[in-house]
C-alpha cells in the first residue's frame, strides 16, 4: 500500500484539470463500496466483484486509494481488469496476494469523478469450497477535487457470499421436466443493479487513523509519559468512544462521549499502553482502532564505577567495572568518556567490564552514562591515578662537546628489556626523539652517529615498558657543542700546505745551489786566471823596476836617496805581491 503522501502528491498533480476544485467547491464524504455485496455461487465456478466508487457529490474525487482483505481459504483471485476503470492514472495498479489474501490499488483521473457508483476495477474470484466468504476494505482514501487533496471518505461498503456445492444433474431419460426450467436454479444476485444504489445505505464508519506527534512510532520508546493522540474526523461521524490502557484488544463502549480529534493523558505510568478508538455515524458503529505507545520515563538504576588495575598500580590498561539495570525498556547502550575522549557501548552483550585504552601516568577521570531504550540515563564519576615507573639515571654525559666528537650517553634503571627514550633538544626547538634499550643487567648506552650542531642542548630521558606504561622523565642535562680550533678544524690542510711549501724551498735551495756552484766555478776560474795575470803583472812590474834600477845605475850621479827609493819601490811591490797573493788563496779556498 502506498503511503498517504503520494496520493496527495496525485491530487496536487491533477489540480490544475478541476476548475470546481480552484473555487473552492467542496464534496460532501465519499464511499468505497463492492457491487454485488451479496451472492450465492456454486465450488469451482467465477464470479465478478466490481470495487466501486460514490463520489459523494460536490467537487468530486480525482483520486483513491484502497486495501480489500478476503479469505484465500474459500475464495482466490483469478485476475483483476481495469479496462473500463473511471480512472486513467495509477501509482499502484490493481494487484492482488492470494497469499495474504490482499487486494490493493491507488489510482486517479484529469477529470472529477462526481458520480455515485463509478467503477474503479472489477475483481474475478474462484470458489474453492463451501462457506461464506467475506470481502471488506481494511483501509482506503479518496481525495477530493479541492485543490488541496482532502480525505473525504466517510466509509465503506462490504461484501458477504455464500458459497455451496455444486448441484448434481439428472438424466433427461428420468426426469425430463428438469431439463426445461433451468432458468428458475440460477437466478445470481449479480444481476441485479439495485444492489449499488442500496449499499451506500448500509455502510458503517472507517478504521479510524490514529497519530501521535509525541510518539509517532508505536515500536519506540519514549521518555515523554504525557502522550497525545491524534486523528481526523469524517463528516458522517456523529459520535465516538475511546479507551487507553494495558491490553491491546480493548472495544470501547458503544457509546458515544462525544465529538473530538485530539486526546492527552498526563503522567502515565511506565509500560506497554494501547489507545482504542472507535466512530459512530447513522447506520452504527465502526471498527476500532488500537494504537500503540510505549512510555518509559524512569532512567537505569544508579551505579558505582570500580577500576581494576590488577593489583600493579602502573598498570596503563585498567579495566572499567560497572552493570546497571533498567526494569521497562531495558538499557540500550553506555557512553563512556575518559578523559574527555568519548566512545559509545552496546549494552547488548556487555560483560560488567570495559578495557580503557592506553593511559599516560597520572591522574584520570571517567564518566559512564547508562540509556535505556526511551534514552533517559544515569552517570557515575570515578577518579583514579595511574603510578608511572621509576625513571632512568643518566650515568654518563658530557657536558661540552665538539661538533666532531662523538655523543655517548649511558646509564642504569631499575627495569631489563625497556626501552629508554631520550629527548634531545636544541636551543629551545622541538626535541629529537632517540631511543636505546636496557640489556639484562638493567644498564643502557646511547651512541649518536651524527655530528652534532653548535648549540645548547637539553637532554632528558625516561622508560616506556612492553606495556606501555611510562616513567617520569629525568631531570634535564644540559650540553653546549662547540666549534674545533682551527688546528682541529684545517690541521690537515695546513700540514698539506707547509709539505708544499717546503718542498718549493727545497726545490728553490737546490736551484739555488746548483747555481752557486757554478758560479763557484766560474769565480774560481776567474781565481785562477786572476793569479796567474798577477803574477804576469808583478813580474813585468819587476822588470820594469830592474830596468828603472839599472837604467838609473847608468845614469852618472845616482844620489843615495834615489837607491834608497829604488829599494823601497821594489820592497812595496814584493810585499804588494805577497799580500795580494794571499787575498787570492783566501778567496780561493773559501770558494772551494
Amino acid at each position: 500500500m502506498k503511503k498517504t503522501y503520494t496520493y496527495i502528491l496525485l491530487c496536487l498533480f491533477l489540480m490544475p484539470f478541476f476548475s470546481s476544485g480552484i473555487n473552492g467547491a467542496k464534496a460532501a464524504g465519499a464511499t468505497l463500496f463492492l457491487s454485488p455485496k451479496t451472492g450465492t455461487y456454486k465450488i469451482g465456478k467465477k464470479f465478478n466483484v466490481n470495487v466501486v466508487l460514490n463520489s459523494g457529490g460536490g467537487a468530486g474525487v480525482n483520486a483513491a486509494e484502497g486495501l480489500i482483505k478476503f479469505d484465500p481459504s474459500l475464495i482466490l483471485v483469478s485476475g483483476v481488469s481495469y479496462t473500463n476503470s473511471i480512472f486513467e492514472l495509477w501509482t499502484t495498479k490493481p494487484s492482488f496476494s492470494n497469499t495474504k489474501g490482499e487486494i490493493n490499488f491507488a489510482g486517479g483521473a484529469p477529470d472529477a469523478y462526481k458520480g455515485t457508483a463509478g467503477t474503479i476495477f472489477t475483481v474475478t474470484f474462484n470458489v474453492l469450497k463451501k462457506g461464506t466468504a467475506d470481502v471488506a476494505f481494511a483501509s482506503g482514501m479518496a481525495l477530493a477535487a479541492d485543490g488541496k487533496g482532502t480525505n473525504i471518505l466517510s466509509g465503506y461498503g462490504s461484501g458477504k457470499y455464500a458459497l455451496e456445492e455444486e448441484t448434481a444433474t439428472q438424466p433427461a431419460t428420468t426426469q425430463p421436466k428438469t431439463t426445461t426450467q433451468p432458468k428458475t436454479a440460477t437466478p445470481p444476485a449479480t444481476t441485479q443493479p439495485k444492489t449499488t444504489t442500496d449499499s451506500t445505505k448500509e455502510i458503517l464508519p472507517p478504521l479510524p487513523k490514529v497519530t501521535s506527534q509525541t510518539h509517532p512510532e508505536e515500536t519506540v520508546w519514549y521518555a515523554n509519559n504525557s502522550p497525545e493522540l491524534l486523528w481526523r474526523l469524517y463528516s458522517d461521524v456523529t459520535g465516538m468512544n475511546y479507551a487507553f490502557n494495558s491490553t491491546s484488544t480493548t472495544q470501547p463502549e458503544k457509546k458515544s462521549v462525544g465529538i473530538g480529534e485530539s486526546k492527552k493523558y498526563e503522567n502515565v505510568a511506565d509500560g506497554i499502553w494501547y489507545f482504542h478508538l472507535r466512530y459512530e455515524n447513522k447506520n452504527g458503529w465502526g471498527e476500532t482502532a488500537h494504537r500503540k505507545a510505549m512510555i518509559d520515563a524512569t532512567p537505569p538504576e544508579p551505579f558505582n564505577i570500580k577500576v581494576d588495575n590488577g593489583g600493579d598500580s602502573t598498570n596503563t590498561t585498567p579495566l572499567a567495572v560497572f552493570s546497571t539495570k533498567d526494569k521497562t525498556s531495558g538499557l540500550d547502550k553506555y557512553k563512556i568518556n575518559i578523559d574527555n575522549n568519548e566512545q559509545d557501548v552496546g549494552a547488548s552483550g556487555f560483560s560488567g567490564s570495559y578495557l580503557l585504552p592506553l593511559l599516560l601516568p597520572g591522574e584520570h577521570t571517567i564518566t559512564i552514562a547508562a540509556y535505556d531504550k526511551a534514552q533517559n540515563t544515569t552517570s557515575s564519576t570515578v577518579n583514579f591515578f595511574v603510578e608511572p615507573l621509576k625513571p632512568p639515571v643518566i650515568t654518563e654525559i658530557p657536558k661540552v662537546l665538539t661538533k666532531k666528537e662523538q655523543l655517548i650517553i649511558r646509564g642504569t634503571s631499575f627495569y631489563t628489556g625497556v626501552k629508554i627514550k631520550i629527548y634531545f633538544g636544541i636551543n629551545g626547538k622541538q626535541p629529537e626523539e632517540l631511543e636505546t634499550e636496557t640489556d639484562a643487567q638493567g644498564n643502557w648506552s646511547y651512541f649518536h652517529n651524527k655530528n652534532l650542531d653548535k648549540g645548547n642542548y637539553e637532554i632528558t630521558a625516561k622508560i616506556i615498558d612492553k606495556r606501555g606504561a611510562e616513567s617520569s622523565p629525568t631531570g634535564k642535562y644540559y650540553l653546549t657543542v662547540i666549534a674545533p680550533s682551527i688546528i682541529d678544524q684545517y690541521g690537515a690542510y695546513i700540514i698539506a700546505a707547509l709539505l708544499l711549501i717546503i718542498l718549493a724551498l727545497i726545490a728553490f735551495i737546490i736551484f739555488l745551489r746548483d747555481k752557486y756552484e757554478k758560479e763557484i766555478k766560474r769565480a774560481m776560474g776567474e781565481t785562477e786566471d786572476l793569479k796567474a795575470n798577477m803574477g804576469k803583472v808583478f813580474n813585468a812590474l819587476k822588470e820594469e823596476v830592474d830596468e828603472l834600477i839599472e837604467f838609473a845605475d847608468k845614469k852618472a850621479g845616482v844620489t843615495e836617496s834615489e837607491k834608497r827609493v829604488r829599494d823601497k819601490l821594489k820592497e812595496a811591490l814584493e810585499i804588494s805581491e805577497e799580500f795580494i797573493s794571499k787575498d787570492v788563496d783566501d778567496i780561493e779556498k773559501e770558494l772551494k
